[in-house]
């Protein structure tokens, strides 16, 4: 049974300029020490990042307001090797999708050199 769907669209020149703020307040805020490690390993970071980025802000839309979005490391995306990327929650976030009975998360992320977009699909 699908619980709740959620998509999100990302200007890229967007998130480089707001990983351009001195000190990575808002890289240290929003991702986790493994994604940004993921992330910064990579020729384009901020494709990335945005890509990520749009994941959480999807999760958060299936979710639909069950989650706060100021837990945004509490919601990593990991890489998979060669299978899809998969969203682990964690604190008050699982916690919200555990209420919702969500066992399953099924997530498409995707980026160009200008958009990152997400979906995610929560199963029951």
């Amino acid at each position: 049974m699908i619980l709740g769907v959620g998509t999100d669209l990302l200007d890229v020149a967007r998130m480089a300029k707001e990983l351009q703020e001195e000190g990575g307040g808002f890289r240290n805020t929003v991702f986790t020490p493994s994604e940004i490690e993921y992330c910064e390993a990579k020729r384009y970071p901020a494709r990335h990042f945005a890509a990520r980025f749009a994941a959480k802000e999807a999760l958060f839309k299936a979710l639909a307001g069950s989650a706060s979005r100021d837990f945004w490391r509490e919601v990593e995306v990991t890489p998979a090797g060669d299978a899809p990327p998969r969203l682990l929650l964690h604190g008050s976030v699982k916690e919200a999708a555990d209420r919702l009975g969500v066992k399953d998360i099924l997530v498409s992320i995707s980026h160009t050199d200008s958009l990152a977009a997400a979906s995610v699909v929560l199963q029951g």
